[in-house]
């Protein structure tokens, strides 16, 4: 089954837990787009002392929320791309003369146990990439104070692939083994972001831009391929704001969008512009992918809204950063908005849509850490909004062996649950009612009539998702719900089965109203269970606590393609979908039985038929 495929559009620090959250989940293929015009402090000195190379910190930045703190030698090295040189002149010639000679007496603590921790392959080819940096930065004025190691390790590796800083980027994606592609925005051409404000005042960098700065709101931004002189500024301060404009704009030149970025846009199935620095971080890289957002066919385009103001936006409202967006060329189909948004000024997202936009409210701030995006909350929104998109559909097959009278019940829960809207169709099997609306009834005779109805579903079906009921006992739509739930959060399931043994209470009372005052079949009964679930993962390398329950759920997308079982016995399909790569997964239910209704011989005859299906 294919991957839920989300691309997110990022800076610096604003999304790190959005990423994180991403990560945790299964299922997911995530792409990183972030652009590279960050020019402020050490990293400003690094582009000015390379001429052409683009800012390598936001880059950086993410990769560290890509690796793993599961092991010494991941957290070493994360460790090592965020620490902070302290500039002297013999610390510097120290770690350039270890990265010659692999000499770790020359490193002082943390550096030398950080590196210690690294396993032999990677720790030479970091080395092998600062060398390059302080190969190229001999002899000349490197300020290196505060400056990264990771900026200087890529900054290497851009050197060593011939200045091509979209190459340097998949260098270090896999030196650090990225558990997501961070891909450039751009075909790498370098640029320098300038903005205007609303009352005329020029922020002449990017690190401008997201400084301290008047009141007034930045009105437009522009990507120049040279960064303004003293003589171009001297210049724009004799004009008025439109002669400003003018003379911006004849000087502007859009980088292209990179292929791999275009890509990635066309074949995602979730766009996210994440939160964070809007006219340096995000804006910009609207701006350069505008033609392939637009014409993506993503289902969900969703903008987290910051929670903060910041500098880059004094004087907007949340509504106002919303503006910005489609300005710059980013279609939204959703917002995402913390209910508590006093922080930023709601302006105009009072109601529930906005420019078209739907406005989904929701606890999307930290609790106790009420500046940091809840990652978690942020990620699980945006696949339900995927897993929501116009036609999600239900089907449910419902065949309780010798109740037929009990149908009446079935449709009444049936039509009691809040299904949220999503178009559900009941059918019943046996059932003596006239069809009517979302209930039909169909007549299926055989030992596995649900097995019939799956594969005509297959085939035929239309409906997102199928559930198949059976047995001699009932089971409750609210679990049918809770598991729809889980396959929502999970686009990686293609099937979730109801446990009915998940407690030992349970179990018991199942099989005693199973078989009543059958000692014999009462025994051979629970000793059964176990035995089948054993034979069930030497035949197939999965644990199912309960392979025979008759509460399945089926994912449609998950199954394309699946070659027809030659068994009707459903743990012989079930047996055939693992096999083909389906995620199965088991979440507990409840089973209801009724005296007199259960029927011991039908339950052994499907067991073993059931049985011979996985031999």
């Amino acid at each position: 089954m294919s991957a839920t495929r989300v691309v997110l559009f990022c800076g610096g620090r604003g999304s790190a837990t959005i990423i994180r959250a991403l990560l945790r989940q299964t299922g997911i293929d995530l792409t990183l787009l972030v652009n590279a015009y960050d020019d402020g402090l050490s990293t400003g000195a690094l582009r000015s002392f390379i001429p052409g190379m683009l800012g390598p910190s936001d880059f950086r930045k993410n990769l560290s929320y890509l690796l793993g703190n599961y092991s010494d030698a991941q957290y070493a090295l994360k460790n090592l791309m965020e620490y902070r040189l302290p500039g002297g002149a013999a610390a510097v010639e120290n770690l350039a003369r270890f990265a010659r000679d692999n000499d770790a007496t020359l490193l002082e603590e943390p550096l030398k146990s950080w590196f210690a921790q690294l396993a032999p392959l990677l720790s030479l080819r970091v080395r092998g990439l600062l060398g390059r940096f302080f190969d190229h930065a001999a002899g000349g004025a490197f300020d290196y104070r505060d400056c990264s190691l990771g900026n200087l390790v890529f900054a290497g590796a851009y050197l060593a692939r011939g200045n091509d800083f979209n190459a340097a980027a998949a260098e270090v994606g896999d030196l650090v083994a990225s558990r997501a592609q961070l891909l450039n925005v751009s075909s790498e051409q370098n640029r320098v972001l300038v903005g205007l404000k609303q009352d005329g005042s020029l922020l002449a960098s990017e690190a401008e831009i997201v400084g301290p700065q008047s009141p007034a709101p930045i009105t437009d931004l522009y990507l120049l391929q040279l960064p303004l002189s003293d003589a171009d500024v001297q210049a724009l301060t004799a004009l008025d704001f439109s002669g400003k404009q003018a003379f911006l704009a004849a000087r502007d030149a859009l980088p292209h969008l990179s292929p791999a970025a275009a890509e990635a846009l066309a074949r995602a199935d979730i766009i996210l512009y994440g939160p964070g620095t809007q006219h340096s971080s995000l804006l910009p890289s609207y701006r350069i992918a505008r033609m392939a957002l637009t014409a993506s066919p993503a289902p969900v385009k969703a903008l987290v809204m910051n929670l903060d103001s910041d500098n880059d936006v004094l004087g907007l409202t949340a509504s106002d950063l919303v503006d910005r967006a489609l300005a710059y060329g980013a279609p939204v189909s959703d917002i995402l908005l913390n209910k508590a948004s006093d922080r930023l000024p709601a302006g105009a997202l009072t109601t529930d849509s906005y420019r078209g936009a739907r406005i989904v409210r929701g606890a999307f701030a930290t609790p106790f850490r009420p500046a940091v995006h809840n990652g978690s909350a942020v990620a699980d929104a945006a696949l339900a909004l995927h897993t929501d998109a116009p036609g999600t559909s239900l089907e449910i097959f419902a065949d309780i062996h010798n109740r037929s009278a009990a149908g009446d019940e079935i449709v009444e829960e049936f039509l009691e649950t809040d299904w949220g809207g999503v178009p559900v169709q009941l059918t019943l099997n046996h059932v003596t009612q006239a069809d009517a609306g979302p209930i039909a009834t169909v007549h299926l005779d055989g030992m596995f009539p649900e097995s019939g109805y799956f594969r005509d579903w297959l085939k035929h079906g239309v409906s997102d998702y199928l559930v198949l009921m059976t047995g001699d006992g009932g089971y409750r739509f609210r679990d049918v719900q809770a598991i729809l739930a889980l396959m929502e959060r999970q686009p990686s399931l293609g099937g979730v089965f109801g446990s009915r043994t998940q407690s030992r209470r349970q179990f018991i009372t199942s099989i005693q109203a199973a078989y009543g005052e059958h000692r014999v079949l009462y025994r051979l009964g629970k000793v059964a269970a176990f035995f089948l679930s054993q034979l069930f993962y030497l035949r197939t390398g999965v644990i199912v606590s309960d392979p025979l329950t008759g509460l399945r759920v089926f994912r449609r997308r998950s199954l394309a393609g699946l070659p027809a079982s030659g068994s009707d016995a459903p743990l012989a399909i079930v047996r055939q979908l693992i096999a083909h790569g389906v995620e199965i997964a088991e979440l507990p239910v409840l089973y209801r039985t009724f005296s007199g209704f259960t029927d011991p011989y039908w339950r052994v005859r499907r067991g073993l038929r059931n049985l011979m299906g996985l031999l």
